[in-house]
């Protein structure tokens, strides 16, 4: 993540440092293009419309292929990229191959506290925005929850 933006209500602590709740917490999560890249192992770039992406997959002498996709918040705090359609190049059997292997799973959000869930994902001219909510959000030091 490059960016995160935090709003708490009812924060309490524990008293100690190491646990906090609260009540209702609102976040966005900014993920760069650049980030997500090198996450899928394929170039990210603005889709064009809106919440899709551009994925181009290059590979020498095979050359290269740009596909747009779909982007939505998916259960378990999860990104998916759905309805895939090629928009420059042609979709050669490895270039296919490599698109599937980064677009098929969702991409798993990690270090999530306990009780904030994916709500939407909007794209942006520079990255992917991920909105979460959660109520009775537990914030534990060294541990996290996926989902």
């Amino acid at each position: 993540m490059t960016k995160l933006t935090v709003r708490l209500d009812g924060l309490k602590t524990s008293g100690s440092a190491e646990e906090a709740h609260a009540d209702h917490v609102e976040a966005t999560a900014f993920l760069s293009y650049g980030d997500v890249s090198g996450a899928l192992g394929v170039r990210m770039s603005p889709g064009g419309e809106t919440d899709r992406i551009s994925a181009t997959a290059v590979l020498p002498v095979v050359g290269d292929v740009t596909v747009s996709a779909a982007v939505s918040a998916a259960t378990g705090n999860r990104i998916a990229f759905t309805d895939v359609r090629t928009v420059r190049g042609e979709l050669l059997p490895p270039l296919k191959t490599l698109l599937d292997r980064a677009l098929e799973d969702p991409i798993l959000l990690e270090s999530v506290p306990e009780g904030l869930h994916l709500r939407s994902v909007t794209t942006t001219r520079d990255g992917i925005d991920a909105a979460f909510t959660g109520r009775s959000v537990a914030f534990l030091q060294g541990s996290s929850a996926a989902g």
